[in-house]
């Protein structure tokens, strides 16, 4: 088993130009070995050659968007084969998973799904260290203890400790290559974690306080939309992005990601965007029922009301139009349909996201005859 304590938290160094500080965090590990784990483009646009021009290292790029168990699997081999005592991800919420998960996962096929799968631990010993320095604002990647990888169109949750990365670069001046509708898919990542984290019924005073902090950060940006995003714009929107992944850290998200995953590995649907096209429905229905009566989640008419204010809803009926006027002034869809979703769809995806464990951390059931009906109504 990893030798790790549980209540380790990753130390996040924020602002504008503290990529260049990675020599100096180095230094201070000691590292005599760094395996790399970025697409060529990342490392070419960061400029990371320079940071590690007195280090020995080499790089791992065969990295992919929503990484399946086999892209992983050959990370696990190169970090076997070089021996590394650090290892750096740079790049987006994928690529930094596929760094946190290939310090932990076996080198064989069979062996790193049975751990994916839940059936046989983590058995890792001292893994590496990490130092992850993301390229986007949203996915909240840097902070937390799971990784999402997948094994066909099934997500799984490499969550554990040791997942933990061990120092977080978060630079806002990494994301302005980032072009307008990525800018704004990770955007609506971070929402979505938001909002989530604050309604799950693990959530604490806590979380609830990050969820807060971070959407009332996303909200306006979200408002003005994309197409000329400012500086400032993207240091609120780093900060909230960490604010909002360390919220979903202490609580993990609820259905909006359940029902993400799917529709991400079937139609290629962007993450954030897919989360943000089922909190469309989600959004009335879950508020709906808090506003209404018990439930599992702790949020009280007070944080209900705030909430919809930040969304720009007067009551919960309004909160998933509220919502789909976010996405179209990001300039995004709003409809399942626009994506490619159709009618005969539904079902697979609804069994689908009920057998993940996020459906299950959703504080209001989910029953299947009125969940099908506000999809059908979204194509």
């Amino acid at each position: 088993m990893t030798d790790v304590d549980d209540q380790r938290q990753v130390e996040v160094i924020e602002g504008a130009g503290v990529a260049a500080r990675l020599p100096v965090v180095l230094r201070r590990m000691q590292a005599q070995r760094v395996l790399v784990v970025a697409t060529r483009s990342a490392v070419r646009r960061t400029g990371a050659a320079g940071w590690l021009a007195r280090h020995t290292h080499d790089y791992f790029y065969d990295v992919a968007p929503n990484p399946q168990a086999m892209d992983v699997v050959r990370g696990a081999r190169a970090v076997v084969r070089y021996r590394p005592d650090v290892v750096i991800g740079i790049g987006g919420g994928s690529t930094l998973d596929t760094a946190k998960a290939v310090r932990l996962l076996p080198t064989t096929r069979r062996e790193a799904e049975r751990v994916l799968r839940g059936v046989d631990p983590i058995r890792a010993a001292r893994p590496p260290r990490l130092v992850v320095i993301p390229t986007t604002a949203g996915p909240g990647s840097e902070v937390t203890a799971f990784a999402t990888i997948y094994l066909g169109s099934r997500k799984y949750s490499l969550d554990h400790p040791a997942v933990k990365a061990d120092v977080a670069l978060v630079d806002p001046m990494l994301t302005h290559t980032c072009p307008p509708m990525l800018t704004a898919h990770c955007a609506l990542d971070a929402t979505a974690h938001a909002i989530e984290s604050w309604w799950s019924p693990r959530a604490s005073s806590s979380s609830r306080e990050l969820a807060r902090s971070a959407l009332s950060r996303l909200a306006p940006i979200l408002r003005k939309g994309f197409r000329d995003t400012t500086a400032r714009q993207r240091e609120l929107l780093s900060n909230a992005a960490v604010a909002a992944g360390h919220a979903i850290d202490l609580t993990r998200t609820t259905a909006a990601h359940a029902f993400a995953y799917p529709t991400t590995a079937q139609f290629g649907v962007p993450h954030g965007l897919a989360c943000a096209l089922h909190l469309i429905w989600l959004l009335p229905l879950t508020l709906g029922a808090l506003d209404s009566g018990p439930s599992s989640s702790r949020m009280t008419a007070e944080e209900i009301e705030h909430m919809l204010t930040l969304l720009g809803a007067r009551r919960a009926a309004d909160s998933g139009t509220a919502f789909a006027r976010l996405l179209r002034q990001a300039g995004c869809p709003t409809r399942l349909g626009e994506v490619g979703v159709r009618a005969s769809d539904l079902e697979s995806m609804f069994d689908e996201a009920l057998s993940n464990s996020r459906a299950r951390n959703h504080p209001i059931e989910l029953r299947r005859d009125s969940v099908l009906g506000l999809l059908r109504s979204r194509l």
